[in-house]
């Protein structure tokens, strides 16, 4: 098998078991406090986290398995594999969450959402009027959350844009050259 395919099935292999993962992760959270995603920046830095670093240790052991060198051309393919399938995952998954397992979570979430903003901007100090304004600037959060295809396709293109941005970073930072021999 040559290098390019394997790279790819490799990168099939890797990108399903990371996105079972995350759907793991994701229903565990749901279970404990359904919006807790909306509300909690340590939890958003969290899960970023702990996802840089599942993606940093599969693509090294792609990388050791391919031979333990590999260009940054390859490593950005085998990472925009994995983060292709990332985003078609997270996107199927919100849809079925949010149209056939609850699909009162765009109005509780939204409802969380607010309170949260409200909270936050109550302890900067912000009076009344300041606080409905900014709400109102910030439109309907329900309206931004409802599984429609325009929010889906929106969403999906904004995973796509981040993780093809993480993939290169990631792809220049694990790139290694195989020695030059003579």
């Amino acid at each position: 098998m040559d290098k390019s395919t394997l790279i790819s099935k490799l990168s099939l292999k890797n990108g399903f078991m990371l996105a079972a993962i995350s759907v793991v992760i994701s229903i565990a959270i749901h279970f404990i406090d359904p919006v807790l995603i909306y509300t909690s920046i340590v939890a958003q830095l969290g899960i970023f986290v702990l996802f840089i670093a599942l993606l940093v240790v599969v693509g090294i052991n792609i990388r050791k398995e391919v031979g333990g060198y590999w260009t940054f051309g390859e490593a950005f393919k085998a990472f925009l594999i994995i983060s292709l399938i990332l985003a078609i995952t997270a996107t199927l998954y919100n849809v079925i969450l949010m149209k056939f397992i609850d699909p009162e979570f765009p109005q509780k979430a939204a409802a969380a959402i607010k309170e949260a903003q409200v909270n936050m901007m109550e302890k900067f100090g912000l009076g009344k009027e300041e606080i409905e304004e900014a709400l109102a600037k910030s439109g309907n959060m329900e309206e931004k959350l409802e599984p429609s295809f325009k929010n889906i396709l929106t969403s999906f293109g904004v995973s796509i844009a981040m993780y093809g941005i993480l993939s290169l970073i990631l792809s220049a930072i694990l790139k290694k050259k195989a020695p030059v021999s003579f």
